[in-house]
């Protein structure tokens, strides 16, 4: 129909009508003007749009709320057209090309519906053989003899460093899939943020040291108590203090800092790598994602930070960047005042479930620690009692 540019037009002089029409008819493109006898401004897109979301939508605006025409383009419209200042063939163009583009987005959405699909489905799959090959793995290093060739020894444990680098991208992309399809589920305990920030932070002491860095954790005397889920909170943390190791300089500073200031709680991680351009500070939490590198630069799956991101905006908080190319990164997230308590119980107004505590809340705290080129990483005791218990052999 708009193709050799012939239109049938059905006309509906009120929002009620023409919702009435779009549910019962349908249609291939709707014109919507703004100002309607019975509804004013972008709540008349809105109820549009929320009625029949995979139809097109072209707005008409009048000269005094072009603002309100470009923030319904920004939610989804296709286009807007000025009132008086088109005719009709601008109009019959314009709608052409919004079914057009509505067209491709609806197809470029099945895409990234079918990509997810398969990920989330390999990921599941590669679960099973990798942790076999962990568990293998570590029995095999908990049972080498003495006198073992060095060589061997490297080749086993680059086996098992390479093990847990899998698992880790295979949890990436099941969280990423889970987020996407809102199915991540919460389980806010009432922590002290010091800890679950020491925690975080104590793995990656031997990568740190590797590089001769700094890691510097700067967290206040007194407890910060808030009700987050420890073990995703503590997986941001980790995410944002690993990227500052992989892309600072080497024998460089990483300085992590948790501030309590008016009304809400902020955690800082900074760097002083090559930077982001300002053009690229949105982007790197984008899906896939991975900002332009120099050559022997290292290389990130583009998964970390949109995570990272889902995870806190989940909490009710965000996540942002300041960075200068040349001069590091700092990422910053924020926590509202409705996540800080106080105390315990009746204090707390943001309203996440509390569940019963688990082992991580039951820990003795860790001492606030500073990383240096002096301290060691000892491997935990019973590292390999999981592995060796799921072979049936003595742990």
């Amino acid at each position: 129909m708009l193709g050799d540019s012939a239109v049938e037009l059905v006309h509906a002089d009120r929002l009620a009508g023409g919702l009435q029409v779009l549910t019962q008819e349908g249609a291939d493109v709707v014109l919507l003007d703004l100002s309607l006898p019975d509804s004013q401004g972008f709540e008349t897109f809105e109820a549009a749009h929320a009625a029949a979301p995979a139809v097109p939508i072209v707005v008409l605006s009048g000269l005094d709320d072009q603002d309100l025409a470009l923030r319904a383009v920004q939610d989804g419209a296709q286009d807007y057209l000025v009132k008086g200042q088109v005719d009709g063939g601008t109009i019959v163009r314009s709608m052409r090309y919004a079914i057009e583009r509505q067209r491709l987005e609806a197809a470029r959405q099945d895409l990234e519906r079918q990509r997810d699909e398969f990920f989330t489905s390999v990921s599941h799959d590669l679960r099973t053989p990798v942790a076999a090959i962990k568990a293998t793995i570590g029995v095999v290093l908990a049972n080498e003899p003495s006198d073992l060739a060095p060589a061997l020894h490297r080749l086993l444990t680059n086996i098992d460093l390479a093990a847990d680098e899998l698992t880790r991208m295979i949890e990436d992309l099941l969280e990423i899939a889970r987020l996407q399809a809102g199915r991540v589920e919460l389980y806010p305990t009432e922590v002290d943020l010091r800890d679950v920030i020491t925690r975080a932070a104590r793995p990656l002491e031997p990568l740190v040291l590797a590089r001769r860095q700094t890691l510097d954790l700067l967290l206040p005397d007194e407890p910060v108590v808030l009700a987050v889920d420890a073990l995703r909170f503590s997986r941001v943390v980790s995410n944002l203090v690993g990227n500052a190791q992989k892309y600072g300089r080497e024998g460089s500073r990483i300085r992590v800092a948790l501030e309590r200031g008016e009304g809400e709680v902020c955690v800082s991680v900074t760097d002083d790598g090559p930077g982001i351009p300002r053009a690229e500070q949105d982007r790197v939490f984008e899906r896939f994602y991975r900002a332009p590198r120099h050559a022997d630069g290292p290389v990130g799956s583009g998964l970390g930070l949109p995570i990272a991101r889902g995870l806190i905006e989940l909490h009710g908080g965000r996540l942002s960047v300041e960075s200068e190319p040349g001069h590091g990164s700092t990422f910053r997230i924020h926590l509202p005042p409705g996540k800080i308590l106080h105390g315990v119980g009746d204090d707390y107004a943001g309203g996440a479930r509390t569940t019963t505590p688990r082992a991580w809340d039951n820990a003795d705290p860790l001492p606030r620690i500073q990383v240096n080129p002096g301290k060691r990483s000892v491997t935990p005791p019973g590292r390999w009692r999981e592995p060796l218990e799921r072979c049936g052999l003595p742990a």
